[in-house]
């Protein structure tokens, strides 16, 4: 963005900045010591119908400088038939040393509890989907990689919580419209501070609770899976020229409910599918205070035809 006031530009080592780095450029990233080896950024992108779809995680500044491992995760897939685009993202807890295994394990059962509950095909009813049984899937598969690692039998999840939890949020989208021109789509928020947000000719609005406003520090209370939960998910119609965007709290924190810089600067690139490299440049921008892990699961409904 040009001009007298300039709210994002690109630093001489072609990140972005959005408003001030502070010192985030300066960071030398510190190798973390892991025996299963995760990879620092995270990138996919393809088109399934009439969406085209990006995704992409990145270690934060703040793991980066302490040699912490990158404890976001997500999963993008398709049903048999490509009748529906599925997706999760997840947040592992800082707090817990294997909480990026936590939400790896999150995104994979959430994922395939939906594969399995969009069976129908695109006649499936979104109102009838067993979050429930994703809950349960997740928790179970928490606790038992926990009772592993810690050479164990038995443990309460409040044990578990202690050395591997995450946030989560679902979704699943219709790949194709319905005769309205509408794509049928479903959210669930799951556990803790990930959100989602759909961008419109109106601009952002939120689809689940977000957690701040933009503001330079945001609150960190979280309730986090392993534990008994209650999704509330909510049905969308995604219309053409729409986007979704399902985040974890390292991108939700600074946009807010998306009205301020940095959403409007993810407004601006995101008017239409980016290059998946530069989809990930973008989800990388530096911003002063802002250092947790960033994912991101952004899908496109393609225009009307002119």
């Amino acid at each position: 963005m040009t001009g007298t006031d300039v709210l994002w530009e690109r630093h001489p080592n072609g990140r972005w900045i959005v408003g001030d780095a502070g010192n985030q450029p300066a960071v030398v990233a510190v190798p973390p010591a892991l025996v299963r080896r995760r990879p620092d950024v995270a990138v996919d992108g393809g088109r399934v119908g009439r969406l085209d779809y990006r995704a992409a995680s990145l270690r934060g500044v703040g793991h980066l400088e302490t040699g912490k491992p990158r404890q976001d995760s997500y999963v993008v897939t398709v049903t048999r038939g490509d009748h529906w685009l599925v997706g999760c993202v997840a947040d592992g807890v800082s707090d817990g040393r294997l909480s990026h295994r936590a939400a790896d394990l999150a995104c994979e059962k959430l994922a395939g509890e939906l594969i399995d509950g969009l069976a129908a095909g695109p006649d499936t009813d979104l109102d009838t989907l067993d979050w429930a049984a994703g809950v349960a899937g997740v928790n179970a598969a928490i606790r038992r990689e926990f009772l592993a690692a810690a050479r164990v039998e038995d443990a309460d999840l409040a044990d578990v919580r202690a050395l591997m939890s995450t946030t989560a949020v679902a979704f699943a989208v219709a790949a194709r419209p319905d005769p309205d021109g509408a794509h049928r789509a479903v959210v669930a928020s799951l556990a803790g501070d990930s959100a989602a947000l759909v961008l419109d000719g109106d601009g952002w609005r939120p689809v689940t609770a977000v957690k701040g406003e933009g503001e330079e520090m945001a609150s960190n209370a979280v309730r986090p899976l392993p534990r008994e939960v209650e999704a509330e998910p909510v049905t969308l119609a995604l219309r053409p020229g729409d986007v979704l965007a399902v985040v974890t709290d390292g991108i939700g924190d600074p946009m807010g409910s998306g009205g301020g810089v940095v959403g409007r600067f993810l407004a601006e690139q995101w008017a239409g599918p980016p290059d998946t490299i530069e989809f990930a440049n973008q989800v990388g921008f530096y911003r002063k205070t802002f250092m947790d892990d960033r994912t991101v699961i952004a899908v496109w409904v393609a225009p009307e035809p002119a």
